[in-house]
């Protein structure tokens, strides 16, 4: 009965045996060790470059914004009345610029002209009176003196000519060389002066530099902002991140660039993420994710990116699967 025995202990030994081993070669690889942690958004604050009244706010909070799209547009009054103080300033210079080229208006040449033929006449009748004192002096009639004086007058006379066609010479003439530099380099600067207030213009009008979606609008119409303090949220494509904690005695297997996989709550299925950042230093983990296992373990923070666009949002918790 004794031999008996031993041999069916024998027995039920050698089938528990087999049938653990049939079970493990049943049973599938252990999965990788999971993680907790939580999605974080890369968010694009949008600011207003300089200060003013909030006039439009045309998108709304979880609208969808494509490059381009007015986020918000600033009171204009200021930049209106300097561009087209400017755009005057500009038509001024190149007023002067032209009136230095060209020279003499042409009603100022044909009243100089006039001015000539009246000159000519007097020439004329002064060469005649020159002629006949000439002829009185030798003849005896006339004193020396009259000649004299007739000289003097057909001489004014021819200077005076001379005198008015060079005026018109000059008065078709444009301006020295340095006088057109100066105003062509007045009109430079106008025209870049033009060039600012436009800029400025443009920049009360606010467009989107990157598609995604309004997360948070954090002023309202009507409201006053200043320089550099963020009027809206966009949640730009691709813009969430995973944050996750790995102890020390997991990080060599980690290297940056390695694939993990994430699930959530209510997810469609396992989302594909790359490894891209792993902190140099530990840390107590995040009361966020504390657990009875994790509760002051020194972590390391690992952050992913979704490889493909997803829906995740952020704050959502995640487990993290890792090889």
């Amino acid at each position: 009965g004794s031999v008996m025995r031993q041999a069916q202990s024998f027995a039920w030994t050698i089938i528990s045996l087999a049938s653990i081993m049939l079970l493990q070669a049943c049973t599938p690889e252990r999965e990788g060790a999971a993680f907790t942690g939580y999605v974080e958004a890369e968010l694009v604050y949008v600011a207003a470059p300089d200060s003013g009244w909030l006039m439009s706010l045309p998108l709304s909070e979880g609208a969808a914004v494509v490059l381009g799209d007015v986020l918000f547009t600033l009171d204009q009054d200021r930049e209106l009345a300097a561009r087209d103080e400017a755009a005057s300033r500009v038509r001024q210079a190149d007023a002067q610029m032209r009136d230095m080229t060209t020279g003499a208006r042409k009603e100022e040449i044909e009243a100089i002209k006039a001015q000539l033929e009246e000159a000519r006449a007097n020439l004329d009748l002064a060469s005649v009176e020159l002629e006949r004192s000439i002829k009185l002096v030798a003849r005896g009639v006339a004193t020396p003196a009259r000649k004299d004086q007739a000289v003097a007058e057909h001489d004014a006379a021819s200077a005076r000519v001379r005198a008015l066609q060079e005026n018109i010479a000059v008065a078709r003439l444009a301006a020295r060389e340095e006088v057109r530099n100066a105003a062509e380099a007045a009109r430079d600067a106008s025209i870049s002066a033009l060039a600012q207030a436009e800029w400025r213009l443009s920049q009360r009008t606010v467009i989107a530099k990157t598609g995604g979606r309004i997360e948070e609008v954090f002023h309202r119409k009507g409201e006053y902002v200043t320089p550099g303090a963020p009027v809206l949220a966009l949640f730009p494509p691709n813009a969430a991140k995973i944050r996750f904690f790995v102890p020390q005695d997991r990080l060599s297997a980690l290297s940056v660039g390695d694939i993990v996989t994430v699930t959530a709550d209510g997810g469609t299925g396992p989302i594909k993420t790359r490894i891209f950042h792993i902190a140099r230093e530990a840390e107590f983990t995040p009361p966020v994710i504390y657990s009875a296992d994790s509760r002051e373990k020194l972590v390391f923070l690992v952050e992913a990116r979704p490889i493909e666009e997803t829906s995740l949002r952020p704050g959502l918790p995640v487990d993290v699967r890792v090889p």
